[in-house]
């Protein structure tokens, strides 16, 4: 009887783990909200000593709906988007800022009141795994928010900023 019980056990539980790992793949849109025509990514460095950071450009045909996008997910960093739109082109921008300069920033007008504080532990992980190559879209539509992954994500040259 017990192996029986065990035999039984060993199919629904595979097939419970298998539904739970569609659930990631299941999340995100199969077609993109808009036509995209272009993926970019660059690193650019500048502007201040020990300023750098990562540029992410999505170019797409200006949508017909109402889409607000919101950020997208990339190089494990969620990063807020930007968008405009030019000569009837969606042009989405996302800009990661990284400093080596450690600022003491003073969120009280009384420094004393400061002692003791700790700052918060923001936690980089992003709820998606990604290649190198790949982000997803966070966009709304009719005030529920959707995902789009995205593929193929072509890296330029380095900006350098003086």
């Amino acid at each position: 009887m017990k192996n029986i019980k065990q035999l039984f056990l060993i199919p629904v539980s595979a097939i419970i783990l298998m539904s739970f790992s569609q659930c990631g793949s299941a999340q995100f849109d199969k077609k993109a909200p808009v036509a995209i025509t272009d993926s970019y990514y660059n690193d650019w460095v500048g502007g201040l000593p020990g300023v750098k950071g990562i540029r992410i450009t999505i170019k797409a045909k200006a949508p017909e709906t109402n889409i607000i996008f919101d950020s997208i997910y990339f190089d494990n960093k969620l990063i807020k988007l930007d968008s405009q739109i030019q000569k009837n082109e969606l042009i989405l921008t996302g800009n990661y800022t990284i400093s080596s300069k450690t600022d003491h920033i003073i969120m009280h007008a009384d420094p004393k009141e400061e002692f003791g504080n700790k700052p918060s532990n923001v936690s980089n992980e992003i709820p998606f795994e990604l290649a190198d190559n790949e982000a997803v879209i966070s966009y709304f539509i009719d005030s529920k928010k959707r995902y789009y992954k995205l593929s193929n994500i072509k890296k330029e040259k380095t900006s350098v900023y003086k």
